[in-house]
């Protein structure tokens, strides 16, 4: 049946006639600006948000670490309960307190070999041979084990770092804790500390006049000042002492590598010559036996009470010195 006319000239014209500028052809996606406006926003909110993150990861690892002294402080007392004396700093023979750190020849393991039965670390210490010499095995296998719990997990040391000591290597074991001697010189006098611990030391809880509460036990040392070991103070160690060569002093012997001072006075050299007084609150990298941490503003200590406190870079001098000391009767200000 043929459609009338005017029925034929009412109806719309046919979608042909449509183009992509027409409303049911309108683009959906994001134009470059947009997705440039986007981006932007995105990163201002991570820029925003990153040192948050940081600051809290920082946060963890500074707790670790106090933690981990806590337990070390707990190890220290443990000892003490069982031989009424906490470790020698390390053990050296055939030496008088007065001698220097070049005279001696071993055996050299450090106090915190000393406490790895009190540290769940039994076998480790059952493997080693303590009437031969750090240098030999199968003892020196074991003092290139990594352990965590000696560890700050803020430092980016290596697990083990190597020492060579007449043309031979030893490997060992990388810590960031490191006894306190006391004031004194760590390789003129290794043996006459003040501190908690030193060469041969036999230090008692009543030997601490000064009070456990205020005297320093362990503190931090960061690989990059100076790398630093739990295993022991390898006989014919040396590292250059990090200040001016213009300067007539020796360099830091086996020692440094798991002890650490808090300044020493000036003293004659054999031979002739002056060793200038070391004074520098921790952080300092005028001094390779000082103490240091990567964390911002200061170094974690544990004391001899068992508890932990975080000393201030900017702390006075003299609080970080008098409570290096175990027996000075010093009053000690707020750190």
């Amino acid at each position: 049946m043929a459609v009338p006319y005017h029925d034929r000239a009412e109806r719309p014209e046919a979608d042909s006639n449509l183009t992509c500028d027409s409303p049911r052809f309108a683009r959906t996606g994001f134009t470059l600006i947009e997705l440039l406006v986007v981006i932007a926003i995105i990163a201002i909110l991570i820029a925003l948000l990153l040192p948050a993150v940081q600051q809290a990861r920082e946060a963890a690892r500074r707790t670790q670490c106090r933690n981990g002294l806590k337990q070390i402080g707990v190890a220290l007392h443990n000892y003490h309960d069982v031989h009424s004396v906490f470790p020698p700093g390390y053990i050296a023979r055939g030496v008088t307190s007065t001698d220097m750190a070049g005279a001696e020849t071993g055996p050299g393991y450090a106090w915190l070999t000393m406490l790895l039965p009190m540290m769940e670390q039994s076998p480790l210490y059952n493997s080693m041979n303590f009437s031969a010499d750090a240098t030999a095995t199968p003892s020196l296998t074991g003092g290139g084990t990594p352990l965590p719990a000696f560890r700050c997990p803020s430092d980016t040391a290596p697990e083990k770092f190597t020492v060579t000591i007449s043309s031979t290597d030893y490997t060992l074991g990388t810590a960031n804790y490191v006894g306190v001697a006391g004031y004194t010189s760590l390789n003129m006098r290794p043996g006459e500390g003040n501190g908690l611990l030193y060469r041969n030391s036999s230090v008692r809880m009543r030997d601490i006049t000064d009070g456990s509460s205020n005297t320093f036990a362990v503190g931090e040392r960061t690989f990059e000042l100076t790398p630093s070991t739990w295993y022991a103070a390898l006989p014919g160690y040396s590292v250059f002492h990090g200040m001016s060569s213009m300067m007539s002093m020796s360099d830091e012997g086996p020692p440094v590598l798991i002890l650490g001072h808090v300044g020493n006075g000036s003293m004659s050299m054999p031979g002739g010559g002056m060793m200038m007084a070391m004074e520098h609150t921790p952080n300092s990298t005028s001094h390779v036996a000082n103490f240091s941490s990567r964390h911002e503003g200061g170094t974690h200590f544990l004391l001899a009470d068992g508890s932990v406190h975080f000393l201030s870079e900017n702390a006075a001098y003299r609080t970080f010195h008098y409570m290096g000391v175990r027996n000075d009767n010093q009053v000690i200000g707020e750190f």
